[in-house]
């Protein structure tokens, strides 16, 4: 019974088992999925906010190329 209770060799301490080395290479791979997924997000919300002013200043474009006499508003 005291082999089945042991720690595996990542919490035991042996850490330059394979066992150590994958584990460590898949917390890796998920900070950069993490990243990856964060940047992207963040990306989104700057093409927002370019296309929101792209939109902006081409309605004002369109307001101030139309003559006085001619605006409703």
């Amino acid at each position: 019974m005291h082999s089945i209770v042991l720690a595996c060799s990542v919490c035991f301490g042996q850490s330059d088992s394979p066992l150590a080395q994958g584990t460590n290479m898949a917390i890796f791979f998920m900070l950069g999925v993490t990243g990856v997924m964060l940047t992207a997000f963040a990306g989104f919300f700057i093409y927002l906010i370019r296309r929101k002013r792209l939109f902006a200043d081409d309605v004002i474009d369109r307001v101030d190329s139309v003559p006085a006499h001619e605006r409703t508003v």
